[in-house]
């Protein structure tokens, strides 16, 4: 009998234990890849695996590890009324847990102003910051601070995510909130207790409060770019800045950082930069695992807003002088003339060293008669880091024309420069992260993030 009883205490305990484990979660790290579909996710994956890339000597990278080790599931995007959605749309919903319409910030699809998962966490006494690499004003970061009919509003929005008090604030963005009708609006940031800073010296040396980190006029540069502004923080460094600031409150933090650039890059159809993009999001991923790690309280997710681009590698059927060239380099090619693609190629996105988007306006910009093949090849080497072959491409006037034969010289194959309505992959790690498997909605994200805070026993 006394066995039984034990057993019986034991198993109420193990129940109870059990039950409890979901409220257990203090801090969660909300890393949303902006355009990340499954394709770029597995593009990435598989170029660290089995490409040789460097900064990886295992061969793994962090997303891959962190889903081996996590959960995951599959979700659906979509809007109140329509099949593909935009970045406001898409953060409204994840950050409010209620459908809403396209352009749409912090509002329902009625227009009616919604509890963020931010204020949510200000009622509950928790820190709360949102970091991006394009602009802190735009529509990811937005959607969790602020509520406009318009993603547009960037002034309003500004002006609103300083009365927010949202206690960390970093990324690009200096103009809407020092110009215009916001001309004041810093003044007023320090008034409220912002540490106002605009370079990574000045990130650097504050220790706590609130901060506010403006490291550019406008959107921040895609991570190719990145190394021309040495001033300029990158998205982990402003992540560890963040959470050191945040994790002093007792009570827990919530952080959204965004890795907006990704979208950009796909929107260029720039594979090159898409790839520079990735490795971003996963040294950020890097360190939030790793943070987890030490402090178990500690839910990190990770997903993206929507897809951009469907951007994959695909075979393609070649002439004999490339069929030549690429036997000579070293390259397989099948069936007499099939390209397969091969992971060399990995290696050449990633000597890459400058935007094709940046390069497409300079040349649009060019008079046609400078526009020579030979200013085109030396100008594509130049951003690539690679001596470019374009022998072979024709109709030079047309400039999209040349990126989409480049694109079709490595292998590379885009749907759309648009988003599409692909469906995400959203992966968590830590405490709580069986929450988050199986087939959902992004409007069912915030819902379980409330449920493993231990908020719906409100």
């Amino acid at each position: 009998m006394k066995k039984f009883l034990k057993l019986s205490v034991a198993l109420v305990f193990l129940f109870m234990a059990g039950s409890l484990s979901a409220a257990e979660v203090k801090n969660v790290i909300w890393i949303i890849g902006d355009g990340m579909g499954p394709e770029l996710m597995g593009f990435f994956m598989q170029g660290v695996r089995y490409a040789g890339l460097e900064g990886y000597p295992d061969n793994v990278s962090h997303l891959e590890k962190m889903m081996n080790k996590g959960s995951w599931g599959l979700y659906f995007n979509n809007t109140y009324d329509t099949v593909v959605t935009d970045s406001a749309a898409s953060a409204t919903q994840m950050a409010t847990g209620v459908l809403t319409r396209p352009e749409v910030i912090g509002r329902d699809f009625n227009g009616k102003d919604v509890k963020t998962l931010m204020e949510l966490a200000k009622e509950k006494g928790k820190s709360v910051g949102v970091i991006s690499d394009t602009y802190v004003t735009d529509a990811t970061p937005a959607g969790f601070t602020a509520h406009v009919s318009g993603r547009g509003q960037k002034m309003e929005i500004a002006r609103q995510q300083i009365a927010s008090g949202t206690d960390v604030i970093l990324g690009g963005g200096l103009k809407y909130f020092d110009s215009g009708e916001n001309t004041l609006l810093l003044g007023r940031a320090k008034l409220q207790g912002y540490h106002v800073v605009k370079n990574k010296k000045e990130l650097s040396k504050v220790k706590s409060g609130k901060v506010l980190g403006l490291f550019s006029e406008e959107a921040m540069p895609l991570a190719v770019e990145l190394h021309k502004y040495p001033q300029m923080p990158a998205l982990v460094e402003m992540a560890q800045k963040a959470i050191e600031v945040l994790e002093q409150n007792k009570e827990g933090f919530i952080l959204m950082a965004e890795a907006g650039k990704i979208d950009w890059a796909a929107h260029a159809n720039d594979a090159g930069a898409v790839l520079a993009e990735m490795k971003t999001i996963d040294a950020l991923i890097a360190f939030a695992v790793e943070y987890a790690d030490k402090h178990p309280d500690t839910l990190v997710y990770v997903n993206a807003d929507h897809d951009t681009g469907l951007g994959t590698f695909v075979y393609r059927y070649i002439g004999r002088a490339e069929r030549a060239r690429k036997t000579a380099r070293g390259e397989a090619v099948y069936g007499g003339g099939t390209d397969y693609a091969s992971f060399n190629t990995y290696k050449l996105l990633d000597k890459q060293k400058g935007s094709l988007y940046t390069l497409e306006r300079e040349l649009r910009a060019l008079p046609s008669e400078k526009r020579t093949k030979e200013h085109i090849q030396e100008r594509l080497s130049q951003t690539l880091g690679y001596e470019v072959d374009i022998s072979d491409f024709y109709n030079l006037s047309d400039v999209s024309g040349i990126f989409r034969q480049l694109n079709e010289q490595r292998g590379m194959s885009w749907a759309t420069q648009n988003h599409s309505a692909a469906p995400l992959i959203g992966v968590a790690y830590g405490e709580g992260a069986g929450r988050f498997t199986g087939v959902y909605h992004n409007t069912e994200i915030l819902p379980r993030l409330k449920d493993v805070l231990g908020w719906n026993e409100d």
